[in-house]
């Protein structure tokens, strides 16, 4: 997989992005990316839309018609869903399988342990490929929890995100979750038009610190 050529986590005004599905293709393809998920939240999950079923397949239709426009570009249609406290993802209209890719990401504040805890959990339902900006809502962190948290991620071969809107804090996690056979996806997590494609802190810290990109193709095949 060409580092920098990926764009895994873009959002659309479809949940809390400020830019249409139109007009992010069309970023993608001047800078010439290879691929790009567009990835939205849908209700109840934070910074979505009161929508359902109908509001997914008008963006899907949405997607699929720059699709054949964009033959040269890769477009996943993704949602981005809440993990819940006790490891529930929070539902969508029509069933996860729908999408092309899944992100698991916490948008509750809460320390390592239980972090840990409802990480583990989430997890073993294999639901998601991706944990979303994994560190954006730890108010503490512990070396056992991350360790706890990383094993129960190799296992589960579900990638761990470098994400380009929240600052990562504990980068001695990704040793860790290296050492242990972790993988890793890049992505802006981009709400505006000219965020996306922005990866050059994320592709630098992936070569700095030697972690696996996985290949598009293998992430596709999980859960």
């Amino acid at each position: 997989m060409s580092r920098g050529l990926e764009d895994l986590h873009i959002h659309s005004n479809y949940s809390d992005g400020d830019s249409s599905i139109d007009e992010i293709v069309q970023r993608a393809a001047f800078l010439k990316l290879k691929t790009i998920a567009i990835i939205d939240h849908f209700w109840p999950s934070v910074g979505s839309r009161k929508a359902g079923k109908n509001f997914i397949e008008q963006r899907r239709h949405e997607i699929e018609t720059n699709r054949i426009d964009y033959p040269n570009l890769t477009i996943l249609d993704g949602a981005e869903v809440d993990i819940q406290s006790n490891g529930d993802l929070n539902p969508v209209a029509g069933g996860l399988e729908q999408f092309d890719l899944v992100i698991g990401s916490f948008h509750w504040f809460t320390d390592s342990t239980r972090w840990a805890s409802a990480l583990v959990k989430a997890l073993r339902k294999k639901e998601f490929q991706i944990l979303g900006h994994w560190d954006a809502y730890l108010s503490s962190y512990r070396e056992e929890d991350g360790r706890i948290a990383a094993e129960a991620l190799a296992e589960s071969g579900i990638a761990v995100e470098l994400n380009g809107r929240y600052p990562i804090e504990n980068t001695r996690f990704l040793d860790m979750a290296k050492s242990l056979g972790c993988v890793f996806t890049i992505g802006s997590d981009s709400h505006l038009v000219n965020r996306v494609g922005k990866l050059d802190f994320q592709t630098k810290l992936a070569s700095s610190m030697e972690l696996q990109i996985i290949q598009l193709e293998k992430l596709r095949q999980l859960p």
